[in-house]
């Protein structure tokens, strides 16, 4: 898929009109195009639910190589 596709890309995203109207002035407000707003808040949630992977992922692996030890059970880690 080459940069060019990726550029004029379009893609139709059905909206409530209540959100489709609450985005609108929010992103009025910051003064920026409805487009662009949306694409952001994609852009942001993307990015929260990969640093959530990380930190689980992190959290997996952490636990795997520093078990507790039988003498730590008792005791809050």
């Amino acid at each position: 898929m080459g940069l060019e596709y990726k550029r004029k890309q379009s893609f139709p995203l059905r909206l409530s009109p209540s959100m489709r109207e609450q985005a609108n002035c929010l992103a009025h407000a910051e003064g920026i195009s409805l487009n662009y707003f949306i694409s952001l808040a994609i852009a942001e949630k993307i990015s929260r639910m990969e640093q959530a992977s990380l930190a689980a992922e992190q959290t997996r692996l952490k636990g795997a190589r520093f078990p507790r030890s039988p003498l730590q059970l008792g005791k809050p880690a």
